[in-house]
Order: C-alpha cells, then sequence, then structure tokens
C-alpha cells in the first residue's frame, strides 16, 4: 500500500532544502531513515552538517550516494533475477557508454562492460527490472530495510531513476524528495527515457503524481538578497517568485559589472568568491571554483566569469540566449549580498539590476 506520508518540496535556493532533511531525520531516532543524494560534494555537506549538529552521524540514519543507493541495496541482492548470475556485479562504470548495438534483452551486454561495472544509464533500469522480475522483491527488502528515505537535490533525477521513484512512491515507506528544477546542473544519466521531465519538466512528473505525494512549493531564500533574488527569478519566469529573508544592507548589495582591468581591486576590497563554468574558463590567475561544485554553498559574495551565451544574456535580457539558465542561476544565488560579473571594457554600462 502506498505511503500516506510520501512528500515533494521544491524550493528556492536558499531556502533550507538539505535543512529541512536534517532536521526532520534527526526528529525522530525510532525512524530508520535513509538520506541519498546524487553528487558526491552534496553527500559531503550532509555529513559535514549532522556531524557539526550531533558530533557522529546518528545509528538510525543512514547516508549514501545514490547509485550507491540502487546499486548495493537493489541491484546486487536481485541480480540474479535478471542475469542469471549471483556475482556479476563489480561496481559503477560512471563515464562509458555501451555500445549502440547492445540489446537490452542480453543484459549482460546492455548493462555491464567486459569488468562487470553497471553503466551509469542503465542503474535504475535494472534495478526497475530486478524488481519486476522478483515480485517487488528490491521494494519489500527496502520496506524491511528504512520507515522514511529523503531523496536530496531531487532535480538530478532523470530517466529511469524516476521510474524507481514510482517504485517508491508506492511502498510503504515515507519518501520525500526535495530540489529546485532552477538548479538541474547535474543529471543521473544521458538516456532518452522520461527526457520530457528533465530540468524544469520535473514539475509537469510531480504534478502528475499528486495522488502518490504533497507538492510543497517554498518560495523564500534565506540567502540571497531581493536584488538577487529579483534577477535570478527572470531566468524562470514560470516558476513562483522569490522573497527574500536576508535583511541586512552592507552598501554593496546586488548585481554589478566588473571590467578585467579593475578586478584585482575589486578583489581586493570585497573578497568575493570566484566562480567559473569548467576548469579551463581563465579567471585572471585567481583560484576560482566551478559552478556545479558550488551548489548547496552560501558566500557573501561572489564573481563570476560569464560564458559568451551568458554575456549574450547580460547584454540582451534574451532568454533564448542561455544554454544553461540553470547554471547561471546556481551561481548568482550562491551570494548573499552581491555578485560582480567580469566584462570587457565598454560592456559595464549593462544595467543587470533593472
Amino acid at each position: 500500500m502506498p505511503s500516506a506520508g510520501n512528500r515533494a518540496v521544491i524550493a528556492a535556493a536558499g531556502s533550507l532544502k538539505t535543512q529541512l532533511i536534517i532536521e526532520a531525520a534527526l526528529a525522530d531516532q525510532s525512524q530508520r531513515v535513509l538520506i541519498t543524494t546524487y553528487t558526491q560534494e552534496n553527500l559531503a555537506q550532509i555529513r559535514r552538517r549532522l556531524a557539526e549538529i550531533k558530533g557522529v552521524i546518528p545509528a538510525h540514519i543512514t547516508i549514501t550516494t545514490w547509485f550507491q543507493f540502487l546499486i548495493h541495496q537493489g541491484a546486487r541482492p536481485f541480480q540474479s533475477s535478471v542475469t542469471n548470475k549471483i556475482d556479476h556485479i563489480r561496481s559503477l562504470n560512471f563515464d562509458g557508454q555501451r555500445s549502440r548495438f547492445a540489446r537490452r534483452d542480453n543484459p549482460l551486454n546492455y548493462y555491464f562492460d567486459r569488468n562487470g561495472d553497471m553503466y551509469r544509464d542503465g542503474v535504475a533500469d535494472f534495478v526497475c527490472r530486478a524488481d519486476d522480475a522478483s515480485d517487488n522483491g528490491v521494494m519489500r527488502r527496502m520496506e524491511g530495510m528504512y520507515d522514511h528515505i529523503y531523496i536530496d537535490e531531487f532535480q538530478d533525477l532523470v530517466g529511469y531513476d524516476l521510474d524507481f521513484v514510482d517504485k517508491l512512491f508506492a511502498s510503504s515507506i515515507h519518501v520525500t524528495v526535495v530540489g529546485d528544477p532552477r538548479q538541474h546542473t547535474f543529471a543521473t544519466n544521458n538516456g532518452p527515457r522520461n527526457r520530457q521531465y528533465r530540468g524544469a519538466g520535473i514539475m509537469n512528473w510531480l504534478r502528475h503524481r499528486q495522488a502518490s505525494c504533497v507538492l510543497e512549493m517554498r518560495s523564500e531564500s534565506w540567502r540571497c538578497h531581493q536584488l538577487i533574488c529579483d534577477w535570478s527569478d527572470r531566468l524562470f519566469p514560470k516558476m513562483p517568485t522569490t522573497k527574500s529573508r536576508n535583511v541586512i544592507e552592507t552598501g554593496h548589495d546586488g548585481i554589478f559589472m566588473i571590467v578585467a582591468e579593475d578586478v584585482p581591486a575589486y578583489v581586493a576590497k570585497y573578497g568575493p568568491q570566484v566562480l567559473r563554468d569548467r576548469v579551463t574558463t581563465s579567471t585572471l590567475g585567481m583560484p576560482a571554483l566551478n559552478i556545479g561544485v558550488s551548489k548547496g554553498s552560501t558566500y557573501d559574495r561572489v564573481l563570476i566569469f560569464p560564458t559568451q551565451p551568458m554575456l549574450k544574456y547580460l547584454k540582451t535580457a534574451d532568454l533564448s540566449a542561455l544554454k544553461a539558465p540553470d547554471r547561471l542561476y546556481v551561481a548568482v544565488t550562491r551570494a548573499r549580498h552581491s555578485v560582480a560579473f567580469v566584462v570587457k571594457a565598454g560592456e559595464a554600462d549593462f544595467k543587470p539590476t533593472a
């Protein structure tokens, strides 16, 4: 019987999404809790924040990455129902791709490389298939292990991973998924399954499941100044607008443009965290974080070295110029007080906060 306690929380940047999970997981020590998320970076943040509160990870809480969860608790125990072998699965092949000639009716060739590592795109598909082949054995096993499962950064789940969440929703386990479609900078796989629900499309997936879970929208940011909220909201006009709960005024608040020649003086005065799109992006020799790695972090101020599509958007406010509005949203909403974009001389008269 489906749990009556399933919940989907869609929340803006700075709305304490991860804190919601941590507080709920700590609230009842009689509950067997699993917290899972896609990236190692977010997993480390959850571990660190739990340890800061309790000193150790409480015994009733298990924390794992999404793929560790799928492989160790779903694929391995039930692999024989799909492969007719009991010890074939070794680990995860994260970057490799199966041959385009591989057929799903040949599971050893379709789901695995020659070393017995599972292709990333096939893990959730394999687990769903194993559950079907074992008369819901995967779900029955998980029901015996967990009372509540929390999935953080839910917007990263795509493809068959959403099919697996459907199975969790239909189980007796209480399931809480927490995320923000505007921060879809990663994806669990690149397959075509459920492609229409990637990124902002995850909202449609959730709306179609209101009989399975309660949908809750959170539109308050405890991190970002209202000027930053207003600017970032324009990247996703179909999403609810964000109300800032950051009432601090520093005298340098909002969105700014800085010409490259002025960057050293600006950094010396304000000490922003430098963000870049990727490691090959020039940051004038300054240490920087990739935007994707920064997700989940908070800084007083950030300095962004924008991509060409970002620069075009800064000039035109044309959303079609952006290839990845989610990455820009993540970068801007890391800041409490100010965001500065590095531009060329003559381009600093953009008015991004207008």
